[in-house]
């Protein structure tokens, strides 16, 4: 079936040749990967049970050509741990990226009034961007060279923010500070989910360390062309990668979303133009020599596998036509 950004793979395709015509600059995969929605889909192997698929499903995964990222969404709320990061290495050929959540405890301002969160709940955080922290409890677990070899871009997910928490102003300020003082050699993607924070003093925080705009189509952000005409507009993103997290529908709660279409054995609700922005975003990437790295979690359309295997498609087909 051809495709266009209307209509979606099937099935059968997330098995049929076609990955290796996935330019070897463009890393498309998933939010995460053990739901045993997929069990069928995209998990044909018996486990034994669900420790064992949760421990060891990453292999089968990464075995799919058209899939060679993964966003590992867990770590933002455990810091990782060496002995995990090793057998996630062991599962994933050379070529594969994965994508690193950041613990969420550099990256909030202010505890939210959530039970998860104990007696720190409605506390303003004392962590927060605490560089020390970032290299003590996240970098210490990518230290070994099978580990490192596989490793992408680390990403800040920052909450939408009010200025009573703390002033835009400050927290770009805060924010370069932070980036200019990581470790360099490795890939930083920060995702904000305030549009007021496209601005100027943004982007060149970003470009004075070497980080990059995460692109993330989200509830009430901008869409992803309205972030990257605000990137255009201020002068451009300098650094040598490009990162999009696709994530809920746009209008619609994280919960909505969930509830809109669990268990995620399906697309239940294509978006064109959101696809059609990746793909300029993918494009824009082939043509710069840059590697871009596109993730998609289920809430965007219901169903991330198939969501990024037409992407995957679209991508291909494109190459193909620009070929002849």
């Amino acid at each position: 079936m051809e495709l266009d950004s209307t209509t979606t793979a099937s099935p059968d395709d997330i098995f049929a040749e076609g990955g290796e015509g996935i330019p070897p600059n463009v890393y498309l995969g998933t939010s995460t990967w053990a739901f045993p929605g997929w069990k069928g889909l995209v998990y044909k192997r018996n486990y034994r049970s669900e420790r064992d698929f949760t421990h060891n499903s990453l292999e089968e995964y990464a075995a799919i050509s058209w899939f060679r990222t993964v966003c590992i969404d867990s770590l933002f709320y455990t810091p990782p741990k060496p002995e995990t990061m090793a057998r996630y290495a062991s599962q994933v050929p050379e070529h594969f990226r994965w994508v690193s959540k950041v613990w969420e405890r550099l990256t909030i301002i202010r505890y939210p009034k959530h039970p998860r969160y104990g007696a720190l709940a409605g506390q303003s955080n004392p962590d927060f961007l605490n560089v020390e922290l970032f290299k003590e409890r996240i970098l210490s677990a990518y230290q070994s060279s099978a580990v490192t070899s596989r490793t992408g871009p680390f990403i800040f997910q920052f909450a939408p923010f009010s200025q009573t928490a703390m002033a835009y102003e400050e927290f770009v300020s805060r924010l370069a500070d932070f980036l200019q003082k990581l470790p360099r050699g490795l890939q930083y993607g920060v995702e904000v989910r305030n549009r007021e924070l496209l601005a100027k003093n943004y982007f060149q925080a970003l470009n004075e360390s070497g980080a990059t705009h995460v692109f993330n189509h989200w509830n009430t952000m901008a869409s992803l062309r309205e972030q990257m005409v605000s990137a255009a507009e201020a002068g451009g993103l300098t650094a040598d990668f490009y990162v999009a997290r696709l994530l809920t529908p746009r209008g619609v709660s994280y919960e909505g979303a969930a509830k809109m279409f669990e268990p995620y054995e399906q697309v239940r609700r294509a978006s064109p133009e959101m696809r059609g922005d990746v793909l300029r975003l993918v494009r824009r990437a082939i043509a710069t020599g840059k590697r871009v790295f596109v993730t998609a979690n289920n809430k965007a359309e219901g169903n991330s596998p198939l969501t990024m295997i037409t992407i995957a498609k679209l991508v291909v087909a494109a190459q193909a036509a620009g070929e002849k």
